[in-house]
Formats: structure tokens, C-alpha cells, sequence
């Protein structure tokens, strides 16, 4: 607690309010894209140390969302396919930079993305669109001719 003197002669105590950042969970929603090689088990396990890596640091799961496996748009670390895993979270800021740096350093995950939602959709995933080929005005295209 610090004390506040003025120009009386009388001191008054003041409290300092912590930072309101780490008082407050945000609501993330994190897109994660792992290696299509792996096996049900190495999935499993890879989504409980997420989950246990937020959890630990204060947060809390709202839903987390297998997509399974889907083409990617561009080759990404030699790979052409990659299971998505989609979770909606309550975290603190703090908690996002421990996450993204276990994402940085698995070898199992390929591609990771995290945001701030708002709180109204928490919890509420789209469902994967189906693989399509092109389309283009209506037409569906399978590729060049």
C-alpha cells in the first residue's frame, strides 16, 4: 500500500489497483492445424496439453472442436493436408504468449492462429465447409483444361 502525502500535514493511504489485464479472462477463439500423419491417440493428446496449458494458467475451456482432416490452401511444411482443431477459450492476455510458444515449438502442430472474439460468440464454431473444387459465379470448375 503506498501513502499519498499533500500538502497538509496528514497522510492518506492509497491504494494501487493491479492491472486490470490480469484480472480480467478474455475470450480467445484458437485455430490450430496439426500434422495429418498423426495417429487418434497423438491428436488426443496434443489437445489435452492445450487444454492443460490454459487451464493451468487460470483459464477455462468453453468448447474445443475437431474438424478432422482437410486440404490445405497452400503446401505448409511440406504437407498438402492437416487436421484442424478449433477451441474457444477464457483466458487472461498473459496466457496467449505461453500458448503460442508451446504451438512455435511442437513438432506435431504445422500452423496455429489465436484472436480475441467477442463474448457473444463464444462457444459458437462455424462448421468446416465442405472441399469443393473452384467456383466461379455459380460454376464449379475441377481445374484448368
Amino acid at each position: 500500500m503506498k501513502v499519498k502525502t499533500s500538502r497538509s500535514t496528514s497522510k492518506v493511504p492509497v491504494e494501487k489497483p493491479e492491472k486490470p489485464e490480469q484480472l480480467i479472462l478474455h475470450p480467445y477463439e484458437s485455430i490450430t492445424i496439426l500434422k495429418p500423419s498423426l495417429s487418434d491417440e497423438e491428436i488426443a493428446e496434443v489437445i489435452e496439453k492445450i487444454k492443460g496449458i490454459i487451464e493451468e494458467a487460470g483459464g477455462e475451456i468453453v468448447s474445443s472442436d475437431n474438424w478432422g482432416k482437410k486440404r490445405l490452401a497452400y503446401e505448409v511444411k511440406k504437407e498438402r493436408r492437416g487436421i484442424y482443431i478449433v477451441q474457444h477459450f477464457k483466458a487472461k492476455a498473459s496466457t496467449i504468449i505461453v500458448l503460442e510458444r508451446h504451438y512455435r515449438f511442437s513438432e506435431s502442430i504445422i500452423k496455429y492462429m489465436t484472436v480475441k472474439i467477442e463474448t457473444e460468440t463464444l462457444g459458437q464454431s462455424q462448421p468446416p465447409k465442405e472441399d469443393k473444387a473452384f467456383s466461379y459465379r455459380g460454376r464449379v470448375s475441377r481445374g484448368w483444361r
